[in-house]
């Protein structure tokens, strides 16, 4: 076995090749011609990356914003966005209620459990999101979305060690207008979306109403059950009202609610030889005829979830040079989610999982606005969580003939408070119009409270309550944290700027509460730290017509945790979240936008990745051992990631018509702690595509689209060893039609 010293002098050519070559493509977009002053150029996008609104090619921080591309009707959610953001991979989790696991930089989220927080943040309209359900956002009523990458500890808070999603709704515009659209495709889909904004007093008060239907019949037949499953049924809808009475003070209360009742997902039978579901029921991989349409499990992934949002947003522009702005924001979410893991026709585990889920908080924050070389914001965070959870184990302890029927489930659950407060300052300081430099930091203090049940209740469900915890434990911690931040930027010219920057992230502890038994394994597990040190470029060419930012980065994580599946017994494969690892990170990151001229727009965007365990020592198969698992591929971290999107438009008859496609290519990824194969899943190439049909001054608009063109499907695998082992497959080719108006 080559030694892991060896292993990284053996990468260190390959770091060196992937530098020189971006310096060679920099250097070659310098040598560009410049061409005529009246072609067309690139708009301006506008961030609010640092909190303020600010040019993307004026900040020191890696981040890509999505604008035109959501008006594409190939762009459907969440998980589309990492076409246009290097070292970033979304996916969909199936079993929980609108869950994304997002990873960026090769650091993203790992479980769905609400004592996990992810160290991906989720904000919308200034409120984080707490937990990785709920978030997965379908795209509409979004005027901006902005994917951070690398630690925002200091202006954005604690878990957001990767970066962050940062969403923005549509405005109130006073004005009368609105959106309206229809989109059907092979699959049954009928969405329907519409945003109408009405002014109520001229220029003073204003509101906008919104409400979509996201349904399909889903693509998967279920051989068993007869019928087509793993469809969505999704309602939102809302309204946000806007009062400025003055041109000093403007108020926003934001209100929605989204009724998820989708089939979240729809599990094939991947059983091996030496699951119990292949050794009692013979219900395996290797006698299945499931595919990548069809399953044959003899239940669905049910789902009842409703979550409900409140957002108030006040600015007070207390004098020319000083804006005071609040954001408070309160969050509920009600969530039943039914697993059938076991994903055959056999009754060997089912799991029913309840989920009360309720979060409050308040930003208050004070900023400069001025034209003087020192400019600064400062603040204080309060976020509280209450959440309580219960699940039910149905088939398992049938089948192992420890109840006397299938009527029966095992329950147990927890219950945790979490309370965390933090002050927080930035200060930019330019030396002259060439030279910026900005500090900040943040402290931040936490407790979390938590009660786990200690071991399963059985009872009938529908015929009796849910039972109390069984001799609950107690956990209760505390964390204090100063996280740093420092960028120095230099202006080489006007259309070309340098920086290098320095941050510090943490990601909280806590006690992961997903267990059967807390004698037999500790639920604690301490925070996670980052150090991140980053040079950059951001470069406009050609009048305008061309940006090209290139990234390098390096992140150094202590006390990583990690997600570990440990067999206890048979009725107990527990889960538990060690500070197992340290792991070093190195990236580049190339993004480009092109407006080759006024019909035709070219964006793209590389990303590589070399990550790897510094120290990863655990028990990770559950014998009680701790071994060095460091030369183990950190999970879900693509090595290489390239997306490519272009639009053309050509003025036909009355109207245009606008084509567009989007190429994204994901090396091999692992999705499994242990590196068992079953995690496995090769690179993958996807190709998405639109033709659009626009008239009336562009308020029509009549498009076919393709989502997975070539379609290729891929097999996402997880495993409850001894026990289970399930499959789920990405969506095929779908063809659709979507027809919109705006007025």
């Amino acid at each position: 076995m080559i030694k892991k010293e060896n292993q990284r002098l053996a990468k260190s050519p390959r770091r060196i090749a992937i530098l020189a070559c971006s310096a060679a493509i920099a250097a070659s977009f310098q040598s560009l011609p410049t061409l005529a002053q009246n072609q067309a150029a690139l708009e301006e996008v506008i961030v609010t990356a640092t909190r303020r609104d600010e040019s993307l090619q004026d900040v020191a921080v890696s981040v890509a914003a999505i604008t035109r591309e959501l008006g594409q009707a190939q762009v459907r959610r969440l998980e589309d966005l990492q076409t246009f953001s290097p070292n970033t991979f979304i996916r969909r989790y199936p079993g929980a209620g609108s869950t994304a696991f997002i990873n960026i930089r090769g650091v993203g989220t790992t479980d769905y459990d609400k004592s996990l927080d992810p160290p991906i943040g989720v904000i919308m309209d200034g409120m984080f999101l707490g937990t990785a359900s709920g978030v997965l956002m379908q795209n509409f009523d979004i005027q901006r979305i902005e994917i951070l990458r690398g630690p925002q500890g200091t202006l954005f808070g604690k878990n957001t060690t990767g970066g962050l999603i940062n969403i923005i709704r549509g405005d109130v515009t006073m004005e009368w207008g609105g959106d309206v659209s229809l989109t059907v495709d092979e699959y049954g889909r009928e969405d329907v979306k519409a945003v109408v904004n009405v002014p109520i007093i001229e220029d003073q008060l204003g509101v906008k109403l919104f409400g979509a239907q996201i349904k399909n019949d889903g693509w998967v037949y279920n051989r068993t059950l007869k019928k087509d499953v793993g469809y969505d049924d999704i309602i939102n809808y809302g309204f946000a009202m806007k009062w400025k009475p003055t041109d000093n003070f403007d108020i926003k209360w934001h209100y929605e609610k989204m009724k998820d009742e989708s089939d979240q997902g729809a599990y094939t039978n991947t059983n091996d030889a030496t699951d119990l579901t292949c050794l009692i029921y013979g219900q395996c991989y290797s006698n299945t005829q499931d595919d990548e349409t069809h399953n044959s499990s003899d239940g669905q992934n049910f789902s009842d979830n409703d979550y409900d949002t409140n957002i108030i947003t006040a600015n007070w522009q207390i004098t020319d040079g000083l804006l005071m702005t609040y954001i408070g924001g309160f969050r509920e979410q009600d969530e039943q989610n039914m697993q059938d893991f076991d994903g055959s026709p056999a009754p060997m585990l089912r799991m029913n999982f309840y989920n009360d889920w309720e979060q409050t908080s308040h930003e208050l924050r004070i900023m400069s606005t001025t034209d003087s070389p020192l400019q600064f914001q400062a603040g204080i965070y309060s976020f509280d969580v209450d959440y309580v959870q219960r699940w039910d184990v149905f088939d398992l302890h049938a089948s192992l003939g420890i109840v006397p029927s299938y009527d029966y489930s095992s329950s147990n659950g927890q219950e945790q408070e979490t309370s965390s407060i933090a002050g927080f300052v930035s200060m930019d300081y330019a030396f002259n119009e060439r030279w910026t430099l900005t500090v900040g930091g943040r402290y931040t203090r936490e407790e979390k409270d938590f009660i786990g049940g200690n071991g399963g209740v059985f009872y009938i469900p529908g015929q009796q309550p849910i039972p109390d915890l069984l001799d609950p434990k107690a956990y209760s911690d505390e964390w204090k944290e100063f996280t740093p931040s420092a960028s120095l930027r230099w202006q080489i010219n006007d259309d070309m700027m340098a920086w290098a920057s320095y941050a510090e992230g943490f990601k909280s502890g806590g006690f992961f509460g997903r267990q059967a038994n807390f004698d037999c394994c500790d639920p604690t597990f301490d925070p996670e730290f980052v150090k991140n040190y980053e040079v950059g470029m951001k470069t406009t060419l050609l009048d305008g017509r061309l940006t090209f930012n290139p990234t390098v980065f390096f992140s150094d994580y202590e006390d990583k945790q990690e997600s570990i599946l440990i067999p206890i017994n048979l009725t107990n494969v527990a889960t538990v979240v060690r500070n197992a690892s340290t792991q070093k990170i190195f990236g580049v990151e190339l993004e480009m936008n092109f407006q080759i001229n006024e019909n035709w727009y070219v964006r793209a965007n590389y990303g590589y990745i070399d990550a790897e365990y510094d120290k990863y020592l655990a028990d990770i198969t559950g014998d009680q051992i701790v071994t060095d698992n460091s030369d183990l591929i950190p999970r879900n971290v693509p090595e290489n990631t390239f997306g490519v999107s272009t639009t053309y438009t050509a003025d036909i008859g009355p109207g245009s018509l606008q084509s567009s496609l989007s190429f994204r290519y994901r090396d091999e990824v692992e999705l499994e702690p242990s590196n068992d194969p079953i995690g496995h899943m090769d690179s993958i190439e996807s190709l998405d595509g639109q033709i659009s049909y626009l008239w009336g001054d562009n308020r029509y608009r009549l498009t076919v689209y393709g989502k997975n063109l070539t379609d290729e499907q891929e097999l996402a695998q997880g495993t409850i060893h001894p026990l289970i082992t399930r499959g789920w497959w990405t969506p095929p080719r779908t063809i659709g039609a979507e027809f919109a108006i705006s007025f």
